[in-house]
């Protein structure tokens, strides 16, 4: 696609517009620019009224372009600021004093069921104190108790809780994925949990009957598919056709994303363009119908919205239908449309309808992965032409996937450190796939009642389904079928994006100038490479990680690492420590749980018994009573890590050994530990909590 400026005007006023939300996200409260906001556009009338007075040459038509620019910079940064929860005088934060409170809120998300309790967000509508309501906003994570009254839980409800309300905690862990800032960005700032007992439902509803109404028949419709097709093919059938997740379970989930099939689970912008593509082909007849065309668009535009109400308005359906609301629309008043500009126009309503969706990540990987079909499609489709049809639809398919993975490709490894090597050939056979589960699927939900003939189109539908299921997960067993443990920072990102775009426009203008920055990008890109490895060679690293119950250090060499006395399972070892491992340049986790006594590390580590010398420093691990020495003479030792099997006190620690640093690992019950710092507060002995404080990282 030949992109020319004047084509796109809307994606010109996105970039800033877009530029100033994301300096919001990472450098709030910044009042200043709201100043700014209102002096640009008192400079903006008046340079248009000067100009439109006097006569203004084209020369200088820059100048009001730079104006327009600066304004709606600054007009993203305050509009974001402006719609910060916390900025407001009603928001919760503001009307806590004493917990915990009885609160009235209505469930404002679809309930997800845990091994021991059910998670949904909630707004505060108020307090409750003395029998009076102070009305309130704000969004909090509760997590409500199961029982038989819990489990009942719907969206929309309105319930009386009483609870206390505990800010989100940071992540622990250093590169762990952090789940306060992913709640903040989604205006959450709070959490709950909710016993049995203490709520109660006061028999309203605060959801639009809209909404209850898709919502009760999205809950029938999954209820229908566990019934008839059951186990894994049903969970992905509801993620499939219905955007939900909650009965997948891991493994599939990992399956899935390790086959660069992912976007196959998430309702998206390719099961809306599936669904808008049979649409379109059903209503033919309308062609030849007097305001056949009005009446076809009409028919698209709200079966499309009914799709996105029955997948519970997933972020993703919604910008997807956003988008081919706007082609739609420009279609039917027979306007020239450039598709790139399309995708501005919704990205930009999605923004002034949520600013910090900016910062979700599916809405940055949705949204370049069209842009790569868009831009990048057309490119490598005119590298070849082939004259057979089935050779054809196949190189169609090929630059598809690859035009929208190459889009992504810097963004995917930043979020999730891993490239799928097969992504073209399990998308060559599973997108066409997926067309087949939708079509299937939607003639099981028509047919479901209707004897014999729902017989056979749920058959059809579980046989598909578990072809695609075999598929993404024989994908799997191939050798070599995912690279993991890949780290490239922010920066990085940005230097692959700017030699992407440099490419692009050389290919379209031949301008040497631009291809010399995307090399010196390029070349950039390679420095902070090498000096990356260098520096990872070099490193030297004592890490007491916070995995909540459970003991967890690491000694790091260079690219080899030791967790000796770590007890973490390997679903905890991914989730709190792996991405750790992954940005220091270790791969190999395969001495975890070593404990034996050797020599490790190229030298630079002993292990005997519970004591460890790295790097000239010795550490003691005191995991039982046993593992203080029989000796009146003290041992002198750089750092004591004290583990929850561990029963006496800090008075019979102090007399076994003279340390430096004395660390509590998270493995320790809370209320020995508040013993325990009582202690040493009296001994004057300092101390490191790393259920407090997070993980405990030292040079050697």
């Amino acid at each position: 696609m030949d992109i020319k400026r004047g084509q796109i005007p809307l994606a010109r006023l996105f970039l800033p517009f877009a530029s100033g939300i994301a300096l919001e996200l990472y450098f709030p409260q910044q009042f200043v620019f709201i100043y700014c906001c209102l002096a640009f556009l008192i400079t903006l009338v008046l340079y248009n009224w000067y100009s439109n007075k006097k006569g203004s040459a084209f020369s200088q038509r820059w100048v009001f372009g730079s104006i327009v620019a600066a304004f709606l910079f600054c007009a993203g940064y305050s509009f974001t600021l402006l719609n910060t929860p916390s900025e407001k005088v009603s928001d919760i934060s503001h009307h806590l004093q004493n917990d915990p409170h009885s609160f009235l809120i209505s469930i404002i998300s679809s309930p997800k069921e845990k091994d021991k309790s059910i998670k949904a967000v909630g707004e505060v509508k108020g307090i409750i104190e003395h029998g009076q309501l102070e009305r309130t906003t704000g969004k909090v994570m509760f997590s409500f108790q199961k029982d038989t009254v819990g489990d009942t839980i719907r969206y929309g409800d309105m319930l009386t809780v009483k609870t206390e309300l505990t800010p989100v905690k940071p992540s622990m862990n250093p590169d762990e994925f952090d789940y306060k800032n992913y709640l903040e960005m989604n205006g959450v700032y709070y959490e709950a949990f909710v016993p049995k007992h203490s709520f109660h439902f006061t028999g309203n509803s605060n959801a639009p009957w809209l909404l209850r109404f898709t919502d009760k028949w999205r809950h029938r419709l999954i209820n229908l598919l566990n019934e008839r097709v059951k186990g894994n093919e049903a969970a992905v059938g509801s993620a499939i056709l219905l955007g939900y997740r909650n009965d997948l379970s891991q493994s599939v989930i990992d399956e899935f994303v390790d086959s660069g099939t992912v976007h196959v689970i998430c309702v998206a912008g390719l099961h809306v363009g599936i669904l808008f593509w049979m649409i379109n082909l059903l209503l033919f007849f309308f062609d030849n119908v007097k305001h056949g065309k009005l009446i076809r668009t009409l028919i698209l535009l709200a079966l499309l919205w009914m799709y996105a109400l029955f997948t519970g308005m997933a972020t993703p359906v919604i910008r997807a239908t956003v988008m081919f609301s706007f082609l739609l629309v420009g279609r039917q008043f027979s306007r020239y449309t450039n598709s790139v500009n399309t995708l501005a126009a919704s990205a930009f309503l999605m923004l002034l309808i949520n600013p910090f969706s900016l910062a979700d990540v599916g809405f940055q990987l949705s949204y370049l992965s069209v842009l790569g079909i868009l831009t990048i499609y057309p490119i490598l489709n005119g590298i070849f032409e082939p004259r057979n049809f089935i050779v054809k639809k196949i190189w169609e398919l090929t630059c598809l996937s690859a035009s929208a993975q190459f889009s992504i490709a810097p963004l995917s490894l930043l979020y999730f450190h891993q490239f799928p090597n097969y992504f073209l050939v399990t998308n060559l056979l599973v997108v066409p796939l997926l067309s087949i589960v939708i079509y299937s699927g939607l003639l099981f939900f028509i047919t479901a009642y209707i004897p014999y003939v729902s017989m056979l189109t749920t058959w059809v539908f579980h046989k598909t389904l578990l072809l695609l299921n075999t598929l993404v997960g024989q994908s799997n067993h191939l050798p070599l079928y995912v690279t993991r443990g890949i780290s490239i920072s922010a920066r990085e990102v940005i230097l692959l994006f700017i030699l992407t775009v440099s490419l692009f426009f050389f290919y379209h203008n031949r301008k040497y100038k631009v291809l010399m920055i995307g090399l010196s990008a390029l070349l950039l890109f390679v420095g902070f490479n090498i000096y990356k490895n260098i520096t990872h060679s070099k490193q030297q690293l004592f890490v007491v990680y916070y995995v909540y119950k459970h003991q967890a250090a690491a000694f790091i060499s260079g690219r080899q690492s030791i967790m000796p006395f770590t007890d973490v399972s390997q679903s905890d070892f991914n989730y709190h420590i792996q991405y750790h491992f992954w940005e220091r340049g270790i791969k190999d986790t395969s001495s975890i749980h070593s404990d034996t006594s050797a020599i490790f590390l190229s030298g630079h580590l002993a292990v005997k018994n519970n004591f460890i010398q790295f790097n000239g420093k010795k550490y003691v691990f005191l995991r039982t009573d046993d593992d203080i020495p029989d000796s009146l003479q003290k041992f002198p030792v750089h750092c004591v890590i004290v583990s929850a099997q561990y029963k006496q006190g800090m008075e019979a620690l102090q007399n076994a050994f003279n340390f430096d640093t004395l660390i509590f690992d998270s493995s320790i019950a809370p209320a020995r530990l508040k013993k325990w710092k009582r202690e040493c507060d009296e001994l004057h002995i300092q101390y490191y909590d790393v259920s407090k404080q997070g993980a405990y990282i030292e040079n050697s």
